[in-house]
This record gives C-alpha cells, structure tokens and sequence, in this order.
C-alpha cells in the first residue's frame, strides 16, 4: 500500500500546527473569560452593596469560573506543563525522561477522554430534562458543556503531545519544553 504524498510527518506537523492554534484560542478564550469574571464579580459585589438581589448572578459567576479554568488548561495539556514535579523529572537520564513522557501523554489522552465522555453524557441529561442552575433561571446546560468540551481539547492536546513526543519534536519537560528546535513555541509567537 503506498502513501499519498500529502500524508506523513508533513500532515501530522499541520495537524500539530492547527492544534496549537486550537489551543491558543482556548487560552485566549480563557483570559476572556478571566476578565469578564473580575468586572462581574465588581459589579456584583457593587449591587450586593446597594441591597439588590439578583437571583441569577452568583450562577452566571460560578459559570465563567468554570469555563475559565477548564480552558485555561488546555494549552497546559498541549506543553505537558499542567501537572508535572520538574524536580524529579529532571534528574532522570534522556530515555527515562522520554518514557515519562509517553506514559504522561497516554494517561492523558485516555483520563481526559474518559472525562469529556461522562462529562458530556451529564451534560446531555443535563438538556434532556431542562435542568436549571440553583437560582432556577439559568439553565445547567452552558455550565455543564465547560466539561466535555475543555477535556475533549485536552485528550487532543494530549494526543498530540504524545505524537510529538514519539517524533521527537519535543524533548524535555514544561520547564525544558522546546516545540520544534529553531523554531518559537507556537503558543508564543504572533500569527
């Protein structure tokens, strides 16, 4: 069987270069989300102060938190930077190091996906009975949806940290984390 001529490490370096961008977008997305939560909740807090109860704010606040963290966390899943002890990995040799790293990578990919699918199965009963959040205004729905879709971009992420990895595109921990050599982490640079 012959391969196509668009097929190979040149797709899979595309694949890798559109999941950065992905990545990128949910950390964006992220501080969006970050900067919204900070002039809600002073908003907020200003209302509390006037006496003025608003049933649904502490649900919409407790919404954008969750959004915010979960993709906050995937560009960490993408760099293998979202749970690691540098201190031991460091002192480990070059093959250790690189058996850390696929066996991060496949613990990764198979919990976060685990997750994303009970994640999304939650949130699908969640539409499927018309579940409100507790002020009874807001459906649980949005909230719930932060789940599956930040861990299905982590098992992405993850996916394609253990691709690179196995290619050798990437050599090191978050710490020593070098993407492609010459080249600037894809996170970094301006497009």
């Amino acid at each position: 069987m012959s391969v196509r001529s668009g097929a190979g490490p040149g797709l899979l370096r595309a694949l890798d270069r559109w999941i950065h961008r992905v990545a990128r977008s949910a950390d964006q997305l992220s501080a969006f989300f970050c900067a919204v939560l900070i002039i809600v909740t002073t908003a907020a807090m200003v209302v509390y102060q006037w006496g003025i109860a608003i049933a649904w704010l502490d649900d919409v606040l407790r919404m954008l938190l969750l959004w915010f963290v979960y993709l906050g966390a995937v560009p960490l899943a993408l760099t293998n930077a979202h749970i690691s002890m540098d201190a031991v990995y460091l002192q480990l040799p070059k093959p250790a190091r690189f058996v850390v790293d696929v066996v991060i990578a496949l613990l990764g990919v198979g919990l976060c996906a685990y997750i994303a699918k009970i994640g999304f199965d939650s949130m699908w009963q969640q539409v499927q009975y018309k579940t409100m959040l507790p002020s009874g205004e807001v459906p649980a729905w949005p909230q719930a949806l932060a789940i599956p879709l930040a861990f299905g971009l982590m098992t992405v992420a993850y996916l394609s940290f253990l691709i690179s990895v196995i290619a050798r595109w990437r050599q090191g921990s978050s710490a020593t984390l070098d993407t492609r050599p010459n080249e600037p982490s894809p996170l970094i640079q301006s497009e």
